[in-house]
């Protein structure tokens, strides 16, 4: 399991240390598997995203609603970089999560749909990005006692709106994969790589109570 960490820590740093482009994109990482939390379950954690000329750093809290829906909302800050010059702003953000499939015996995947919006806000102007992504994950239990290994990947269709001055208008979509470890019962690492018409790479941290 230490070398499969390894391997995963050394793709991710490799794509990101690549990472550019003409503008930023302001994806976000999905940092969530298809299985949805049990109702009244909470999840809270830190998640960092490294984008096409920017970045974040931002807390997130997940709920289990019950009936195999989930909620998270994140706060947290933006560092967006144009020709040479670094701005900081604010990362708003908040999805919803319903998971059509569970799986089983017979069913060897989880399936959810999610839907989500992240604003960022620079000098009092906006950049919206308003998601709607399939996830596909499935569990490999490592002990009887909750460890756990997550592999997860979807498909994001994305719509970018805002007045900051340095994006344009766009749809675009994605395709996200990552790993969610249980290192713990309660204590879980996220890796994630997204590549649409900019690459995003991400890693986040999570308790659950």
């Amino acid at each position: 399991m230490k070398k499969t960490m390894s391997w995963c820590l050394g793709i991710f740093l490799i794509l990101s240390a690549g990472l550019a482009g003409a503008q930023p994109r302001f994806s976000q990482n999905e940092f969530t598997t298809a299985e949805s939390l049990d109702a009244g379950m909470t999840q809270a954690g830190i998640n960092f995203t490294l984008g096409d000329h920017y970045k974040n750093y931002y807390p997130e809290v997940r709920y289990g609603l019950g009936a195999m829906m989930e909620v998270g909302v994140k706060l947290g800050v933006t560092s967006v970089s144009i020709d040479s010059s670094e701005s900081v702003g604010a990362l708003v953000g908040a999805d919803f999560k319903y998971q059509l499939i569970k799986e089983t015996e017979g069913v060897p995947i989880d399936l959810a749909v999610d839907f989500g919006v992240d604003t960022v806000i620079i000098h009092r102007s906006n950049a919206t990005v308003t998601s709607f992504s399939t996830i596909i994950s499935k569990g490999f239990p490592l002990t009887d006692r909750g460890y756990k290994f997550i592999p997860y990947g979807g498909l994001e269709m994305a719509v970018l709106r805002g007045s900051y001055e340095a994006i344009n208008d766009n749809t675009s979509v994605n395709v996200f994969g990552g790993i969610e470890w249980k290192l713990s019962q309660k204590f879980m690492l996220l890796l994630e790589l997204k590549a649409g018409p900019s690459m995003v790479g991400g890693a986040g941290i999570r308790f659950e109570y």
